[in-house]
């Protein structure tokens, strides 16, 4: 017996009505109505129950005349506990069931009406996704580069990038001017590891260490956020967004230290105060939420906004002017 068939047993045992129903047919296979009067149960009631432990194969049924007569089914009546709870593959059935339950969860996430909102930034998402791609197309076919768009675009309009990610990946590999799937997707195993035939162990390992690097690189945080550079000595702010803070940091920097800043009251009181009389610090950065309804855009607008009112770096204050807004 496997673990599905124990859980469907021990399902259906777990009754009360249904102990009693089962402990009346030791006696003698019965019929529904003598069940319900033997027991003081609503033949409905008896109906109901019976059919959940019939579909647990704890009973069966047979037709006399008019009458569906049931009896205990003695060939689970005869397995021990022991046998019901023993099984091998209980771990691979378990982990089995929480990949099938977070698979459907991304899904679910991610598309809206079968059309992909937007490919996942976190790898092991993007790979639920990319596997969901690659099974529209049959392993044994070959298709050319038109006809790969064109599938993907029924559900993505940026068929270009699954397309390039579904080999990088190894989902599919090109050969010439045709494209396959490399192996048929399993829900259990969303990175296919098999290799595309022609293609050397040593040009594997460097096709996926590119791979690797590119991914890292794209899934290296980068924090978009609202930063601001104060003087010391007059208290004054610059208030500037981002996102990619450490870009425009050190862009800020290295203009201010050769002259070439736009704005020329920061760039004359770095050159008066010197260097060392200016702070560079991120206010805050945005917590970036991965769900498909997420705009990072947005939340980096509201956030520069907040700090603007807070602040209010303009005139004696600032660096700025009203309505102004450093985004870079």
């Amino acid at each position: 017996m496997n673990v599905n068939d124990s859980i469907t047993v021990l399902k259906a045992l777990a009754d009360s009505s249904r102990l009693m129903i089962l402990n009346a047919l030791k006696d003698k296979p019965q019929y529904v109505e003598e069940l319900a009067e033997r027991l003081n149960l609503a033949p409905s009631t008896v109906s109901f129950h019976l059919k959940k432990m019939e579909g647990a194969h704890l009973v069966r049924k047979t037709r006399d005349q008019y009458y569906l007569i049931y009896e205990l089914n003695a060939q689970i009546f005869d397995r021990t506990l022991r046998e019901l709870t023993s099984f091998g593959d209980i771990q691979k059935f378990v982990q089995d069931e929480r990949i099938a339950r977070y698979r459907k969860k991304v899904l679910k996430a991610f598309f809206r009406n079968s059309q992909l909102l937007r490919l996942p930034t976190q790898h092991k998402k993007r790979l639920i996704v990319l596997e969901e791609f690659a099974r529209k197309f049959h392993p044994e076919q070959t298709y050319d580069e038109q006809e790969v768009d064109a599938r993907i675009a029924e559900q993505f309009n940026d068929y270009c990038s699954v397309r390039r990610e579904l080999i990088e990946e190894g989902y599919m590999a090109r050969e010439g001017q045709r494209y396959r799937v490399v192996a048929p997707p399993s829900s259990d195993a969303p990175h296919r590891s098999e290799r595309p035939e022609g293609i050397t162990q040593r040009n594997s390992e460097t096709m996926k260490t590119r791979a690797e690097i590119k991914r890292e690189y794209k899934e290296a945080p980068k924090q978009a956020g609202v930063f601001k550079i104060q003087n010391k000595i007059n208290g004054k702010i610059l208030l500037g967004s981002s996102l990619n803070l450490h870009g425009p940091l050190n862009r800020y920097k290295f203009e201010l230290q050769t002259g070439v800043h736009a704005h020329e009251d920061l760039q004359r009181d770095w050159k008066q105060y010197g260097q060392e009389n200016f702070q560079f610090e991120v206010v805050e950065t945005v917590k970036v939420k991965d769900d498909p309804n997420f705009n990072i855009v947005d939340e980096l607008t509201l956030l520069e906004q907040i700090w603007l009112e807070k602040l209010q770096p303009y005139g004696e204050k600032g660096y700025m002017v009203p309505g102004e807004r450093m985004r870079i």
